[in-house]
């Protein structure tokens, strides 16, 4: 060992040994801590690994409740909204139906129309003719069977009836029947067809 010391101080060119022994210690020591730092990070790992080795003796049980902790039921005030007659801001009302909401008033049926005139609609009625006679006037109407008919003020057709005769139109009245119980008129007036 006397020989390497003298050795390395021949080689360095060094007339002092004394000096060169202060300078071997303090190269020992940068050595020691480099060998530290490069172990230290080994023996972290070796640490972390024989922690989960030491808590083997935990039952199963534990560490499941451990990994999947359990969760505080929510607690709610207890408070209650109370609209009262108010509706709530956060509800649009164009699209919530209303439950007192009335059915629509809509037309009754009027069942199978019968043959001849008062089965025909006025729709359907074409004004064919006018006729004056002593005792009044009187349309000639084409039905919806294609046949002529004569009628007088008052008569009664399928959806209406016969209210005035002119020298050139009548004067119709629809009526509808609605389910609420009333009865709609309007008025209809047809007029001959001129060449």
């Amino acid at each position: 060992m006397i020989v390497s010391i003298f050795s390395n101080a021949i080689a360095r060119n060094t007339t002092n040994p004394v000096v060169r022994v202060s300078d071997r210690r303090r190269d020992a020591n940068r050595g020691l801590g480099r060998l530290l730092w490069m172990l230290l990070p080994a023996m972290i790992l070796c640490c972390q690994w024989a922690a989960p080795a030491a808590n083997n003796s935990v039952p199963a049980n534990s560490v499941h409740q451990l990994k999947n902790p359990v969760e505080s039921p929510m607690k709610f005030s207890g408070v209650i909204y109370k609209s009262g007659n108010r509706r709530d801001p956060f509800i649009n009302p164009l699209l919530v139906k209303k439950k007192d909401k009335r059915p629509v008033d809509e037309e009754l049926s009027r069942g199978l129309p019968p043959p001849g005139i008062t089965g025909t609609y006025i729709a359907q009625a074409l004004l064919q003719g006018i006729s004056v006679r002593e005792n009044g006037r009187v349309a000639v109407f084409r039905g919806a069977d294609a046949r002529a008919y004569f009628l007088r003020r008052g008569d009664k057709l399928f959806d209406g009836y016969l209210k005035d005769i002119h020298n050139d139109s009548v004067t119709l009245v629809r009526e509808t029947r609605m389910r609420s119980g009333k009865v709609l008129t309007q008025d209809v007036i047809k007029r001959l067809r001129t060449p």
